[in-house]
């Protein structure tokens, strides 16, 4: 692989990681957010997310690619990757709807089904298209081992009621409800399984059959199944991790953000200049007003060469407050994303 498509941004913080890929991968339209352990891979795919959506204008899916372990059981860990995997084949996902996946190494690795398999064993379903529910049905039982249930509320499971059928795609973070007029899809609507209420309505459902076991032989490394586009964003010194030696001679981009000034042997290395974390702006939920106050004149006054200013809360209190607060310093051209 060309130093090219390994680089590395050095003297990168880890509060400045979530920017970092942002800016780096604002115009891909598959992002891996790889990182040593599940949670920060995650911290991280939400954080981006956000980033791309307030600064973008973009729509990011984020998805998360686990493996079996202790913490998390076989069938999740399956339904997970068939998730990541329906929507890498069906997601048409663009830099402008970006799909962004959160794994470790270890995940990024795991055994997959085959590229040829893949579209063998799920089932598509259009709204206005053709459905005979009766033999739909049928299949979802015999060929795709989905079961039978008076309620649909667990993957893998289908219920059945007059012309309307439930469904909960291993593949899927909610069941959909299938309603027809005679033969004729008219309705996708997703639900959520406590309440048995539709969520929106969507045009479109991939159902995947559950990972075959028995074709270990044919299956591949996960990575295999990513586009030519990918760009794979490594925290953690995750990327030299030795599951990870197979992914380098993929050809797939790879990004490392180093928090010191050293960078991995054959990466091109390029230094941020960045904030100190002791630069932060960082107020409490219990400041008084005036401290408040002298936080946002602080990010006003950073702000007067143009740059943007987000700020963040953690709940909808300190949302709402930061906005009262914004209006009442009334400091002319401070227009900060809250």
């Amino acid at each position: 692989m060309s130093a090219q498509s390994r680089r590395a941004l050095t003297g990168v913080p880890s509060h400045a990681w979530a920017a970092c890929a942002c800016s780096e991968g604002a115009d891909r339209s598959v992002l891996v957010l790889l990182a040593s352990n599940l949670g920060a891979a995650e911290t991280l795919a939400e954080e981006t997310a956000q980033l791309l959506s307030e600064i973008n204008g973009s729509k990011p899916v984020a998805r998360t690619l686990t493996e079996a372990d202790a913490a998390v059981p076989a069938f999740e860990a399956d339904c997970d990757l068939l998730g990541v995997l329906s929507a890498l084949r069906h997601g048409q996902h663009t830099a402008q709807r970006p799909l962004l996946i959160a794994c470790t190494p270890g995940s990024l690795v795991r055994r997959a089904p085959a590229l040829a398999s893949t579209a063998e064993r799920e089932l598509v379903v259009r709204k206005g298209g053709k459905l005979s529910i009766q033999k739909f049905a049928q299949r979802l039982a015999e060929d795709f081992g989905y079961a039978h249930e008076a309620l649909c509320e667990q993957p893998g499971e289908f219920a059945l009621r007059g012309g309307i059928l439930d469904v909960y795609p291993l593949n899927a973070q909610m069941p959909v409800r299938i309603d027809l007029f005679g033969d004729t899809v008219e309705s996708l609507r997703p639900f959520d399984p406590a309440t048995q209420r539709s969520e929106g309505e969507v045009e479109g459902l991939v159902i995947c059959a559950p990972r075959d076991d028995s074709g270990q032989a044919n299956e591949v490394s996960f990575f295999h199944h990513l586009p030519p586009e990918t760009l794979i964003i490594a925290v953690d010194q995750s990327l030299e991790d030795p599951a990870c030696v197979a992914v380098h001679g993929s050809g797939l981009a790879e990004l490392v953000f180093e928090e010191t000034d050293e960078a991995p042997a054959d990466y091109l290395a390029q230094a941020l200049d960045s904030a100190p974390s002791e630069s932060l702006l960082i107020g409490a939920a219990e400041d008084p007003a005036h401290a408040r106050v002298s936080l946002l004149r602080g990010a006003a006054a950073l702000a007067k060469d143009g740059r943007l200013c987000l700020l963040a809360g953690d709940t909808n209190g300190s949302v709402e407050r930061l906005s009262a607060d914004v209006a009442a310093i009334q400091v002319r051209g401070f227009n900060p994303r809250i």
